[in-house]
């Protein structure tokens, strides 16, 4: 599956440069063919074959560009264009009086069709001045009047046959090189697209190796800390000294950070290393479990009241891991950062259902966010401010639990008015 995935996206990298090439050939056609143009009205000022000047001429730049916009998703037009360059080689040797040295403008159009590395196009070209040497030069040398093939008098069977082996050299090189083009462009796109390949996956394999490195440490460094907890409980317990208490209740807000960051961490490389897991998500029961303990987080001693707006059916299947990690970090934010000029504290959490997504609502009445800051607010240990607490991995995680859930997350804000974070993710 994946090298068909592989083969289809290398496929599609060459279509695009294919395109491309396409798109600056029919740039450069346009001068050619409008030069071609005004060489047959030149021609037609020092020759009076006006008619034929600006007839023929315009007929074939009408040919060409009808084909072009009648049909603008196929490469017809491009044989057309062969046929008329051809066109207009016969065109100038018969408004020259047979000046058969015209015949290198054949020559000329057939480099420019090398442009569009697609030997094919020398076939109509080499058609074309094979029936019109054949068959003008045929007339010519059968007293018709005023063919204007040549101004030789005589052409022998072997003159005529050496010139077509010449000619056809002359197209077989041109096709060879456009060929030749196109291979190398080919090979040169899946050599990028390889190496780009071996990159990528060199730099998965790296921040595999990194984000297995950061959880394993994070994980070993929590059990010395739990225990460095464990014992300044026990110092505070068999000591009344005033001072050291102090020091015991620093120490322990220390470890207690430490212990934040690293559960930050954790969450983070968590985040980034598992699978989407979908499960039947109750979200009555999912907040029940996330608010049961958030109430006087932080050292908070006014409880702050959490409004759930859950609709009776709501339900869909997702993720709980990264939905508990989302909710927590956004209900704990709010509790943290509450406005203690406001005498009634809360946090609203509104979830609407919906076929094909869910709407989550966190909104608070707290300290609120300056405008410059929501821009940033969501980038790697960003804080707001010296007072912020936490470690400033918070929203991050939630942004790219939200990003791992293929939705969205918008945040609007006002100083000593309160926050409102908008989730939006797709039902699974």
């Amino acid at each position: 599956m994946k090298q068909e995935t592989d083969d289809t996206e290398q496929s599609k990298h060459i279509q695009d440069f294919l395109f491309i090439i396409k798109r600056k050939s029919d740039h450069l056609t346009n001068y050619f063919l409008i030069s071609f143009f005004f060489i047959g009205l030149l021609l037609a000022f020092y020759y009076d074959t006006w008619m034929i000047g600006i007839g023929v001429g315009s007929l074939l730049l009408l040919a060409y560009y009808s084909a072009k916009i009648a049909l603008p998703k196929s490469n017809l037009y491009q044989y057309v264009l062969s046929v008329v360059l051809g066109i207009f080689m016969a065109q100038f040797i018969y408004q020259m009086h047979g000046l058969f040295e015209m015949h290198f403008v054949a020559f000329i159009s057939s480099a420019i069709l090398i442009t569009y590395q697609n030997w094919k196009l020398q076939i109509p070209l080499m058609l074309v001045v094979t029936i019109h040497h054949a068959l003008f030069g045929y007339f010519q040398y059968m007293g018709f009047d005023k063919i204007y093939f040549s101004q030789l008098d005589y052409m022998s069977l072997q003159t005529f046959i050496i010139h077509m082996i010449l000619a056809g050299a002359i197209f077989s090189v041109c096709g060879l090189w456009a060929y030749q083009f196109k291979k190398y462009s080919e090979a040169h796109i899946k050599l990028i697209f390889n190496k780009r390949e071996i990159e990528n996956q060199e730099l998965k394999t790296a921040n595999y190796e990194l984000d297995r490195f950061v959880y394993s440490t994070s994980h070993d460094l929590r059990a010395p800390l739990n225990s460095m907890m464990g014992l300044i409980e026990i110092a505070k317990d068999d000591t009344t000294e005033e001072q050291m208490l102090d020091y015991l209740k620093m120490l322990k807000g220390s470890a207690e950070k430490l212990d934040g960051f690293i559960c930050d961490i954790l969450d983070y490389s968590r985040n980034s290393r598992m699978k989407i897991d979908n499960e039947h998500i109750n979200f009555k029961e999912l907040l029940s479990d996330v608010t049961e303990n958030l109430k006087f987080i932080g050292g908070n001693i006014r409880t702050v009241e959490i409004k759930i707006d859950i609709p009776e059916e709501t339900s869909i299947y997702s993720d709980k891991n990264r939905l508990l990690t989302i909710l927590n970090n956004l209900i704990s934010n709010a509790i943290r950062y509450q406005n203690s000029k406001i005498a009634n504290p809360f946090v609203s959490v509104k979830i609407e259902t919906f076929p094909t997504e869910t709407i989550i609502l966190v909104k608070d009445n707290g300290i609120g966010i300056d405008k410059e800051s929501q821009a940033k607010i969501f980038d790697m240990f960003y804080r707001v401010s010296q007072e912020s607490v936490g470690s400033g991995l918070g929203l991050y995680i939630v942004k790219e639990a939200v990003s791992k859930l293929n939705g969205d997350i918008k945040v609007q804000s006002e100083i000593g008015i309160g926050t409102t974070f908008l989730i939006k993710i797709p039902n699974q």
